[in-house]
């Protein structure tokens, strides 16, 4: 049976109308007969974002804005470009909630590899870091080379903790004082002042991990007073951790609203951990707190080697120190911790002479024990994917109604999810396994994760928003990467408009790209 005939029966925290055999018709005002449009796309099954049920329509565009959505008579349309999107679906384009990359960097191809799988809004600034920030460059200045170069898809982005952090000169310290914790503060103000949607931390990370209470009420008093949001990488993920994770950033949404970035529980081996989780989010926001989450949906992590090492060794002097002082004590946690995490055959190498190559076949290789293969890396080592939950404890967060979507990758990052993320959903759980409606998985990836953020003009096909669009094939939506065919590109995606311009996604297209920075002061 077609996907777009199909209906699912959702029961969760809402209640969603299931297919109608009625036409939903647009509350709008209708078209204006009179006027010349920028582009018509007829014929197609609208979703609009909003987790309502679809309903057959078209929708006029006038420069980068939609101008109606609904049923229009078309011997009167007049528009300079017209697709036909019959038996397609017509969707916003989708938003991520958590990327990587930078526009600005050569080989990120201003970050086509988005628009492949339907992205075209990606939010930057993710994990404590963000572009726009550093000694040579501002954000303001970051803003307007984005926009002079061009982007594919819009970016939007957050102040990253750590960055912050090091400009105060706090960095690495175990404690910051309380004129940098001001200087902090500040150079939040400011990021938020030019246009930044937030704040984003990764407590698990130097120097993220460093920070303490105090520090993190400050800031998010700060974040709080412009309606802002914290997306955070949570101090542990670990399935006898993550629990005190997430109430350690609901402390912060006292005071603003707070999203737990690519939720998970490492170890996870049943449904029931990933149901306890989201009740005790569910339970936080039933109490006030304005808290969210997002998720990738592949059971891989992504990052260095030093998700590995002990506290005692995370900093770069101090693991140093453990390799020469404290090699053998250094050895005897990473065999534990190695086999905590499911063993050297489930760490893959993903940068440098061994890419492609398992920590296993990397020891067997050289001879080296895995501990010592890890060790003799260096400091942070190679980039690795670290294959460590289960798909029984993840579908509980990516079915989920209240969990939007993200990537959690980059052009360059050598991982499926930055590549085939969005279209996975569509493929898997809507149309193979019939586990999420197509309303539900398209307001997952859109206007669920615009209000996480409050990007105000994008996220739904209504009258008004930006001209962000998506004709898709749904049948024929298929991520079709994997990981010994990282790179083939996603298939179903007819037409990805940005900002009212069809766009051409292929990789290093000479064609222009039509997105734009979206600030939070100016309404994106």
């Amino acid at each position: 049976m077609n996907i777009l005939f199909k209906c699912f029966a959702v029961v969760a925290l809402v209640t969603l109308v299931g297919c109608s055999a009625e036409q939903q018709q647009s509350s709008e005002a209708g078209p204006d007969y009179g006027v010349t449009y920028d582009l018509y796309i007829s014929g197609g099954t609208v979703v609009d974002g909003s987790g309502d049920p679809s309903f057959a329509g078209d929708v006029l565009v006038v420069g980068d804005t939609i101008a109606f959505v609904g049923e229009v008579d078309a011997t009167k349309v007049q528009a300079s470009q017209h697709l036909d999107a019959s038996g397609k679906v017509v969707s916003p384009g989708f938003i991520d909630a958590h990327s990587h990359g930078d526009p600005l960097q050569d080989d990120n191809d201003k970050l086509r590899s988005f628009l492949r799988q339907g992205v075209t809004t990606v939010m930057l600034g993710q994990d404590g870091g963000n572009p726009g920030y550093s000694d040579d460059i501002s954000f303001r200045d970051w803003v307007d080379n984005v926009n002079a170069s061009g982007t594919g898809p819009n970016v939007g982005t957050l102040v990253g903790h750590g960055a912050i952090r090091y400009l105060s000169g706090g960095g690495e310290k175990d404690k910051i004082t309380p004129e940098e914790q001001i200087k902090m503060e500040a150079l939040l103000t400011d990021g938020m002042r030019a246009g930044a949607y937030g704040l984003n931390t990764g407590i698990e990370y130097v120097p993220g991990r460093y920070a303490d209470a105090e520090e993190l009420e400050g800031l998010a008093k700060v974040v709080g007073a412009t309606d802002g949001v914290i997306s955070s990488h949570i101090r542990n993920e670990d399935d006898d951790q993550v629990h005190a994770s997430v109430a350690e950033l609901l402390e912060q949404g006292k005071y603003a609203r707070v999203n737990v970035s690519h939720i998970k529980v490492v170890y996870g081996k049943t449904r029931e951990q990933g149901n306890a989780v989201l009740e005790q989010i569910r339970e936080a926001r039933a109490n006030g707190i304005e808290v969210t989450a997002d998720v990738y949906p592949y059971l891989a992590s992504f990052g260095d080697m030093s998700y590995l090492y002990p506290e005692w060794a995370k900093r770069e002097y101090e693991f140093n120190d453990a390799v020469e002082n404290r090699r053998e004590e250094f050895q005897e946690f990473l065999r534990a911790r190695i086999e905590r995490r499911n063993g050297p055959g489930a760490i893959l190498v993903s940068s440098g002479e061994y890419t492609g190559k398992t920590v296993a076949e990397i020891s067997e290789i050289t001879g080296k024990a895995p501990e010592d293969v890890i060790i003799d890396y260096g400091h942070s080592g190679p980039a690795t994917a670290h294959f460590i939950m289960t798909k029984e404890t993840q579908d509980a967060f990516i079915t989920a109604p209240d969990v939007s979507i993200s990537t959690d990758g980059s052009p360059t990052m050598r991982h499926p999810r930055s590549f085939g993320s969005f279209p996975k959903i569509i493929e898997e759980y809507v149309v193979r396994d019939g586990l999420l409606s197509l309303e539900l998985a398209i307001n997952k990836m859109t206007g669920q994760t615009a209000k996480i953020f409050d990007i105000q003009t994008r996220g739904f096909l209504k009258q008004g928003m930006g001209a962000d669009i998506l004709v898709m094939d749904i049948e024929n939506v298929k991520a079709n990467t994997t990981w010994t065919d990282l790179f083939a590109e996603p298939t179903g995606f007819d037409y990805v408009i940005v900002n009212g311009r069809v766009t051409d996604t292929s990789t290093n297209s000479s064609e222009p790209t039509y997105g734009r920075v979206l600030l939070k002061t100016q309404g994106d």
